[in-house]
């Protein structure tokens, strides 16, 4: 039997695990994270805290500890805003009084070229950093915007993908339910052909030893038949074959009597004849065995009625089917009745399968989350938006930075020119190192904004990544929630030790909800589909149905005792010795033809009267005419009557051991019949039961099989977490850690920059006072080919 298919429904693609550059970036973000965090997870108070969220004060040591990392990490950072707050209201203070690179002026010496070259390039580098770092964080807000506004389309197709798997639940279930129509409808066309079904199976069985019997004696018959033909066909070809002889005789005496007379008035022309009594037959047919007794035994058994006998045998056989079809018509009516009966039940054992209450539960989970997220997502995408604007400008600060650098570095050399004093510099050489002090000034006055939106943003991504997203990853999070929430309770199923991570590991393997969820503890389900209470019915109608197969009578007693008759007749022992050695002569003593030959041969002779050659003549022409019927009519009833004793002698050679053997065979066949057509009816309505019981064993089987390995495979499931732990923190929490963890990356290259920028504006910036000569080898405004200053002055140029 063929059963359906369960539904294979069609699924949403979740969201693609992060790769490419972006991932990279994530990794060096949970590098520096583990590094903060070094403390194994779960620390010990988690359970305490999931139980009661009161035991904070009772744990705050541990939790501190557990913190360490990040405590450490944000006193650094807040140590930074100090340190950098005070520099930044120190600085501008000390450069008014001329200090920290206040005063304008710069001393000139030989390495001032390789000094602004080698500063310029480390500042370059670092602005590129800086600049690195700010287009991860531009990128950074720009995908957890991303990440918030696909969040609620990804989260509907991960739900509607978990409702299609919980819908197709109770369908499958029904699938397998109303499979049970497939058995219940083979089992009613067994039942409706049962005449056919069980009367062929019960006809089969008697045939297999009536059929040979019954060839047996229709063999028997069909032997008589030729034996009796035989003995009517040797009786009719003596017949025939003796009034031909008694003809020739008659005609060979006439022929004589004329030859004699004639030769006795020829006289002496016709002494050398031969002598006419030599004109004889010498093969004599006159007498057969009598075999009218044989024949007689044989026709009246032929007679007897045995071809009516076999018919009826036959016929009775072949009635089997109908038969028994007659005799259940009350049966078939009962099992008719039980089936419908056994749907009904099969029917009513849906409802006791407890993984469909238990997955409506879940739907309306799953319907509740959906409704949240629809009534709140206008909401957050609106917060969301707020938060992208501060984010773009959070980076666009650090931009600001990057931009005063860069027109710093791009006007600073195209101004300069190292001939030139000073106090001389072009106006884009002043404004390459005027973008410098901006530079440095905006990174002063924003650093510890920066540094404070890093601390707090660092304290919350960090803390949700090693405590939420990195144990969920590795799966650890499972075993924490399986040690403090009860999933049993949650999904409603009692008597059930459930656990999320064996749960997950399961779906993940795609195994079955009945496995998964251990339904097989709660559920009896061989005491559900135990195929006794449903078939128990059935089996007793059918092992109480009687069915009675009428008499079998291969051949009647009479029959019987004329078949022995005809095998104690003696047919096979008839004697044809005589006839055989009157068919080896010949028919006459004397060739006439020969002898014709010479009568003509004397009516040639001259010396041969005339009348006596005529006579002669007609008397030769006479014997070739006799000699001409023997060939044309004696000879072939001769060889007639040889074939005909031959096959005589065939066919009832071994005719009575044959009859003996026919009636053993009928005997044996009639006592089985007699005694086993009971027994047969029995097994053979055994063996149409268990038919019967088979189409529903099977069906139990797969059912079993359904139910258990193939109803619920939860791919979808596992696929459902992988999708949120995507989401949540693939897409999500690594942007929100990339975009901090990029505005802090800027942050501290802040520090280089401003030192660097501070020293490089110098360089650029137009001097108020030009350099003197403190020592004889110090001079003014000396580069590399200002050779023509060599006596050192004593004024200074203002």
């Amino acid at each position: 039997m063929a059963y359906q298919n369960l539904s294979n429904p069609a699924y949403s693609p979740g969201p693609a695990a992060e790769t490419g550059g972006i991932k990279i970036f994530s990794d060096m973000v949970h590098s520096y994270l583990d590094l903060v965090q070094r403390n194994a997870f779960p620390p010990a108070f988690i359970g305490q805290l999931l139980n009661d969220t009161q035991s904070i004060n009772k744990n705050y040591q541990e939790i501190l500890m557990y913190e360490v990392g990040y405590l450490v990490a944000l006193a650094i950072g807040l140590l930074f805003i100090i340190l950098v707050t005070l520099v930044a209201l120190f600085f501008p203070c000390c450069r008014c009084c001329g200090n920290c690179g206040g005063k304008m002026y710069q001393k000139q010496t030989k390495r001032i070229t390789c000094k602004r070259r080698f500063i310029y390039f480390f500042l370059l580098i670092i602005t590129l950093i800086i600049l690195a770092g700010d287009i991860c964080a531009f990128y950074s807000n720009s995908k957890i915007d991303t990440a918030v506004k696909n969040a609620f389309p990804t989260f509907n197709n991960t739900v509607g993908n978990l409702k299609t798997y919980v819908n197709a639940v109770p369908q499958d279930v029904d699938a397998i339910t109303n499979s049970s129509s497939i058995p219940i409808n083979q089992a009613n066309s067994s039942v409706i052909g049962i005449g056919p079904i069980l009367g062929g199976m019960i006809k089969n069985a008697i045939e297999k030893q009536a059929n040979g019997t019954l060839s047996a004696v229709q063999n028997m018959v069909n032997g008589l038949n030729n034996t009796a033909k035989a003995l009517v066909k040797v009786n009719d070809t003596f017949n025939i074959l003796h009034d031909q002889q008694n003809q020739l005789v008659q005609n060979l005496s006439i022929v004589q009597s004329d030859i004699t007379n004639t030769l006795n008035n020829c006289g002496a022309p016709c002494g050398g004849a031969p002598p006419p009594s030599s004109l004889t037959i010498d093969a004599n047919f006159s007498s057969i065995p009598d075999f009218s007794g044989q024949l007689k035994t044989i026709n009246d058994f032929l007679n007897s009625g045995i071809d009516g006998t076999i018919l009826k045998a036959r016929q009775t056989i072949n009635d089997i089917p109908q038969t028994v079809a007659n005799q259940t018509t009350s049966s078939v009516q009962d099992v008719q009745n039980q089936l419908v009966n056994i749907k009904q039940k099969i029917a009513e054992a849906r409802s006791k399968i407890p993984i469909v209450d238990t997955l409506k539960s879940i739907n309306s989970m799953l319907d509740q989350a959906t409704n949240f997220t629809s009534k709140n997502e206008r909401d957050i995408l609106t917060y969301e938006y707020y938060r992208w604007i501060v984010g773009i400008c959070l980076s666009c600060i650090i931009l600001l930075v990057v931009v005063c650098n860069l027109f710093g570095l791009l006007l600073g050399p195209c101004g300069h020119s190292e001939s030139k004093d000073p106090t001389e510099r072009s106006c884009a050489s002043n404004s390459g190192g005027d973008f410098f002090m901006a530079g440095a000034g905006f990174s002063f006055i924003f650093a510890w904004l920066l540094m404070l939106v890093t601390a707090i943003l660092f304290a919350v991504g960090g803390n949700v990544y090693t405590s939420l997203c990195k144990p969920w990853t590795n799966k650890q999070l499972y075993k924490v929630v399986d040690e403090n929430l009860n999933i049993t309770k949650l999904l409603k199923i009692d008597g059930v030790n459930l656990s999320i991570a064996n749960i997950y590991s399961d779906c993940e393997n795609n195994t079955s909800l009945w496995t998964t969820l251990d339904l097989g503890s709660k559920f009896n389900l061989d005491e559900t589909l135990n195929i006794s209470q449903y078939t128990a019915s059935v089996n007793s109608t059918l092992e109480n149905t009687k069915v009675n197969v009428n008499n079998i009578t291969f051949m009647d007693a009479n029959q019987k005792k004329q078949v022995s008759n005809v095998a104690n007749s003696g047919v096979d022992t008839l004697d044809f010795n005589n006839i055989n050695q009157q068919m080896t002569k010949g028919i006459t003593k004397t060739d006439l033809r020969g002898y014709a030959n010479q009568l003509d041969n004397i009516a040639n002779n001259p010396s041969t009267p005339s009348a006596v050659k005529t006579n002669l003549t007609n008397q030769a022409n006479a014997l070739r005419a006799i000699q001409a019927s023997i060939d044309a009519n004696l000879l072939p009833q001769v060889k007639s009557l040889n074939s005909s004793i031959a096959d005589l002698k065939a066919s009832s050679k071994n005719l009575p051991g044959s009859l003996n053997d026919t009636l053993a065979s009928i005997s044996a066949t009639q006592n089985f019949v007699d005694t086993q057509v009971v027994s047969i009816v029995k097994n053979e309505t055994l063996v149409y039961l268990n038919r019967i019981l088979g189409y529903f064993e099977t069906y139990i089987s797969w059912t079993k099989n359904m139910l258990t390995t193939q109803l619920a495979r939860c791919k979808p499931v596992a696929s459902a977490l992988d999708s949120a732990e995507i989401l949540a923190c693939q897409e999500l929490v690594d942007s929100f850690n990339a975009f901090w963890f990029s505005l802090g990356w800027c942050t501290i290259f802040f520090i280089p920059s401003i030192i660097l920028s501070i020293k490089l504006a110098k360089y650029y910036r137009r001097m108020k006072t030009s350099d003197v000569y403190d020592a004889p080898n110090d001079h003014l405004e000396m580069t590399s080919t200002s050779q023509q200053f060599l006596i050192p002055r004593v004024t200074t140029k203002s």
